[in-house]
């Protein structure tokens, strides 16, 4: 198998775009992430695809510009999920989850009586020390309910609905922060609502890098900390 570093490269993003939704990602997707033009990626994504590691299809474009039109995208096949795999959480990044876990949820028992606008400030602070991405994520996920909870606490009901379809868990950590950023779209200029949405990007980020572990034990957390805010 002749892969070079610029095609693992491309494989690497295109299997991470893929992981964030399960959908198939188009090459000007991928192009964008990369800094590059959009033919120079879809001639690498069709190499990759003779290797066995892309599978190519057509599907129907929902843009303005255009509707109904045909379009080629890609999805990962199994040898090349396998070739590339999610990394697992090493032990050691594991130690202070039930901590930050029972810190971060105990807010939620206790929701009504605090003010949710401090509440955001205070994690917005310490977000700026963490480092660790599981733990950046799990102040991520509690950060956006408190969000969600100042707008229109009954919301946070419905999001719970839509998550259980979802059928893995970083599929249902990218609904849920996708459907926070739909909150914001009138009030993006807002300076803390530019943090959050900063913080939205380093925890999608994140959760594309993270392992089936890590997502499991995040998406519990939000599963848990939504309820206890109800």
């Amino acid at each position: 198998m002749n892969l070079t570093q610029r095609r693992k490269e491309f494989l690497d993003k295109i299997i991470n775009l893929f992981r964030q939704t399960g959908l198939p990602v188009h090459y000007a997707t991928v192009a964008e992430a990369l800094g590059v033009s959009k033919w120079t990626a879809y001639d690498i994504l069709k190499e990759l695809e003779k290797e066995e590691l892309l599978r190519s299809e057509y599907t129907l474009s929902r843009t303005e510009k255009a509707p109904g039109r045909s379009m080629v995208v890609f999805r990962p096949t199994e040898k090349a999920l396998k070739l590339l795999p999610q990394p697992e959480a090493k032990p050691e990044d594991l130690e202070d989850w039930p901590a930050v876990r029972g810190r971060l949820l105990a807010l939620f028992d206790n929701m009504k009586n605090l003010n949710p606008q401090k509440i955001k400030d205070e994690l917005l602070q310490e977000m700026m020390k963490i480092e660790l991405p599981l733990v950046f994520c799990a102040y991520t996920i509690a950060l956006l309910i408190t969000h969600i909870y100042g707008i229109n606490s009954r919301g946070l009901a419905f999001l719970q609905q839509i998550f259980e379809m979802a059928p893995r868990p970083e599929l249902v950590l990218s609904l849920f922060a996708g459907s926070v950023i739909g909150t914001m779209l009138k009030s993006m200029k807002d300076a803390v609502n530019s943090k959050i949405l900063s913080c939205i990007q380093r925890f999608q980020d994140h959760i594309s890098q993270c392992g089936h572990q890590e997502h499991k034990l995040l998406a519990s957390f939000l599963n848990e900390a939504l309820q206890r805010s109800q």
